[in-house]
């Protein structure tokens, strides 16, 4: 799925936030902008997926960031919010 980045330290914030427990594998492309997530679904759920990228400042399909959090990203990871989830 879309996860919102635009460089490296977006791609460690991602993936970092993602080592949790219920998921074996998170990999988030730079270029693509998609993140591969391989997950057990007894033990965490898509949409908590979701918000836990969201609560670091990236927006998903499912998830909006707050701005507070978005405003907490470096200059750099700042990408161009859309009005609405996709």
């Amino acid at each position: 799925f879309l996860v919102n980045g635009m460089c490296g330290m977006c791609e460690e914030r991602i993936e970092n936030a993602l080592d949790v427990k219920g998921i074996s594998f998170a990999s988030w492309s730079e270029e693509t902008k998609v993140c591969n997530v391989t997950f057990n679904t007894q033990k965490i759920t898509e949409k908590k997926i979701h918000e836990l990228l969201a609560q670091e400042g990236h927006d998903t399909p499912l998830s909006r960031a707050t701005d507070e959090a978005y405003n907490n990203l470096h200059h750099c990871c700042r990408y161009v919010r859309k009005d609405t989830l996709q």
